[in-house]
């Protein structure tokens, strides 16, 4: 028996939760076998009724026995979340210790993928997924954690093992208004903390101190633990790490950015107390979640499609590239429509000054106009560069323009597998339609 926000997924026997915002969808729960339906109105309906001060705690109660002894890591920032909890996901089940992922790709368990509305899901959609991990013997689930979903209680009740805060940068100003709400919604993890109460934070990150919370167990990464080498290449990175010891890894991803993700990963598993020698020396195994500078070889060109959607990510994925030898470095890049619009200046001028050339396109235009987006775009854009409204078309003249030895970055969408025009999502892949355009080039 499960508790269900959404009537479409009661089943026999389940509770349906009633707030104010669903409770239109009675009829249809009862309808779908809802045993019990637990309220904050003041009202009952035709099966047994229980009011309730608050969904939540009951949502809270209701779980806490059954996923008590689950192990939670918890990650947020503005990027890096994915790949880290994907990290951490793939390090923890290398080594024996089954575990669950719940982020921006989806539900992860056994092998099988199961797709998410949201980042963090909702509290109802949550707490089930948690519960499906733990009957399904996992030990462990890394999740990421939102400023929406912090903000908004979607966590409510949780406490985790770890937790890890990235980066903070500017993003979701249209939900968020201003950098003062986005951080305090950040901030709430952590105080989310039991047991050890492992934090791991950045020192390169300018608001790392607004993080440091004296009850925690703050480890930092540049200060406990320093970089002293990164060396990149086309498909790999070196790096050398000074803690207590000296650490040299080898990984399969790129960019100095992604080191950071794995540091986060690596240090939470050491403070959480699992053995990581049994993983050692083969950490290349591990792989970037899917649409995260993923790489896709063309002839002797390179192609990397990335989910950068903010001014830092774009910067960041750019410079990374920037210094891997190459003959020119080709962009593709859009932005969002009904979405925050003073970003689309900053991160044209970005894409601009770290390319050779770029092609303006558009990402997921929503319900706004795709020519008020690209002017907005337009005021930070400045050197060599063309605008193609069609994201096809775009994709296909950048992999066309490709000679030798040159690097095409296709960014904004990365794992997406769609383009929303209007309220219609319509089928669209980035990595699709290169694999698409390059089979037919060949």
């Amino acid at each position: 028996m499960r508790l269900w926000k959404n009537s479409r997924y009661v089943k026999d026997g389940d509770y349906f939760l009633v707030c104010k915002d669903n409770n239109k969808y009675i009829g249809d729960a009862i309808k779908n076998g809802a045993a019990k339906i637990i309220t904050e109105l003041d009202e009952t309906y035709d099966v047994e009724t229980i009011k309730v001060e608050s969904i939540n705690d009951y949502i809270k109660d209701f779980y806490n026995d059954k996923i008590n002894n689950m192990k939670l890591i918890g990650i947020t920032g503005t990027n890096g979340k994915t790949t880290t909890c994907y990290l951490i996901y793939q390090i923890l089940n290398y080594i024996g210790v089954k575990t669950a992922y719940i982020g921006t790709i989806g539900f992860y368990i056994d092998g099988l993928v199961k797709k998410l509305d949201n980042t963090t899901p909702s509290i109802d959609i949550l707490y089930n997924l948690i519960l499906d991990a733990k009957e399904s013997d996992c030990e462990v689930i890394v999740m990421e954690a939102s400023s929406h979903a912090l903000k908004q209680g979607r966590l409510y009740g949780l406490l985790f093992d770890a937790i890890g805060v990235t980066n903070i940068t500017r993003d979701h100003m249209d939900y968020h208004k201003n950098m003062k709400d986005y951080i305090k919604s950040k901030k709430k993890i952590i105080n989310m903390l039991k047991n050890k109460r492992i934090c791991i934070l950045n020192k390169r990150d300018k608001y790392y101190k607004r993080f440091k919370n004296r009850r925690n167990n703050n480890y930092i990464i540049g200060k406990d633990s320093k970089i002293t080498s990164i060396i990149n290449y086309l498909d790999k990175t070196s790096v050398c790490v000074k803690d207590k010891i000296k650490h040299g890894f080898v990984l399969s991803m790129v960019g100095d950015f992604n080191v950071y993700n794995f540091l986060y990963a690596y240090y939470i598993i050491n403070k959480l107390g699992y053995d990581l020698n049994k993983i050692k020396d083969n950490f290349y195994i591990l792989s970037e979640p899917p649409g995260r500078m993923q790489k896709i070889k063309y002839n002797s060109n390179v192609i990397f499609v990335d989910y950068a959607h903010t001014p830092d990510a774009v910067l960041k994925v750019l410079k990374t590239v920037g210094k891997i030898k190459n003959k020119g470095i080709i962009t593709i890049i859009g932005c969002g429509g009904n979405r925050d619009e003073e970003k689309r200046p900053l991160m044209a001028k970005i894409a601009c000054k770290y390319s050779s050339y770029v092609i303006f396109t558009n990402d997921n235009p929503r319900f706004e106009d795709e020519r008020k987006i690209m002017k907005d775009i337009l005021k930070g854009a400045k050197g060599k560069y063309e605008v193609i409204y069609d994201r096809y078309d775009a994709i296909k003249k950048g992999i066309l323009m490709l000679k030798d030895n040159m690097i095409l970055m296709i960014l904004g969408k990365g794992h997406e597998d769609y383009q929303i025009i209007g309220d219609i999502k319509n089928h669209f892949s980035d990595i699709e339609v290169v694999n698409e355009i390059i089979s037919k080039n060949n």
